[in-house]
């Protein structure tokens, strides 16, 4: 049976590097197109050799139209700058599209529900088998603790990284919104100079951008007698790029809807 040709979109980043990594040992999908920005000094490299690992005979290149026509499912980790102009390729080919990228915009995520309705698109903050279960895990949690616990959430990661808090924050922001009852109007986010005793239904998100840290997420459940903390630490950004090929696998022969990473691991 042939492989799954995967078109790898930000192929020259951290991520991108990972996924080309993970691909290469695959047996059921493999790397069929590696697409930079425009004007990258390293465009015209064999991604595998910038990626760490053996030739690939595919080269890195912006040719966004031509990975499109020559792959089966497209996973794309690129900015949020040419994000609106990678889903239209998707659409306009027809293909599978796996989005990583963080720091849309709530219009960025109409365009994406809008898009579904055409092609198949998993779309998650994460794609971490661990950090789905934290998300899960999470939710469990808040439906029992809310009425009696404080809820904060810390964010942790490598100084490049631009958006804050991360992704994954803001997602289990919204897990614990929903679990708890609560609104955005309950969240703050850091704090600076005096304040009121704390109110029973606030959630502080906390973040911090240090050294090389591939991701780090924390939520705790403070009570007078008990605290309980729930904990995520990535240590090899091969782990989110395991699940963004699980979920182009996932994707695959797919006619079209909106998932995320809880339907590609069944949880």
């Amino acid at each position: 049976m042939s492989k799954i040709k995967v078109g790898v979109i930000g192929a020259g980043g951290r991520m991108g590097k990972a996924i080309i990594q993970v691909l290469s040992l695959s047996k059921k999908s493999e790397l069929s197109a590696a697409v930079v920005r425009e004007g990258a000094i390293y465009a015209g490299f064999d991604s595998g050799n910038h990626a760490g690992i053996k030739e690939t005979g595919i080269l890195l290149s912006s040719d966004l139209q031509k990975a499109c026509e020559g792959s089966d499912v497209l996973i794309d980790f690129s900015t949020h700058t040419g994000f609106e102009s990678i889903l239209n390729a998707a659409l306009q080919n027809h293909k599978p599209l796996v989005i990583g990228t963080t720091g849309l915009t709530d219009s960025d995520k109409t365009l994406i529900q809008s898009a579904a309705k055409t092609i198949p698109i998993v779309f998650s903050p994460n794609m971490s088998v661990g950090v789905n279960l934290l998300f899960k895990l999470t939710e469990i949690a808040a439906k029992v603790l809310h009425e009696d616990f404080d809820i904060e959430v810390l964010d942790i990661h490598h100084r490049h990284k631009k958006d804050a808090p991360s992704g994954t924050a803001m997602y289990l922001k919204e897990v614990l919104l929903g679990a708890s009852k609560r609104s955005e109007e309950n969240v703050i986010y850091g704090r600076h100079g005096m304040y009121p005793e704390r109110d029973q239904k606030e959630i502080a998100m906390h973040t911090m951008r240090a050294g090389e840290v591939v991701g780090e997420h924390t939520v705790y459940f403070f009570s007078p007698e008990e605290r309980i903390e729930i904990t995520h630490r990535a240590q090899d950004r091969k782990t989110f790029a395991s699940g963004a090929v699980k979920a182009a696998e996932f994707l695959h022969g797919k006619s079209k809807g909106l998932y995320n990473m809880f339907d590609v691991l069944g949880i």
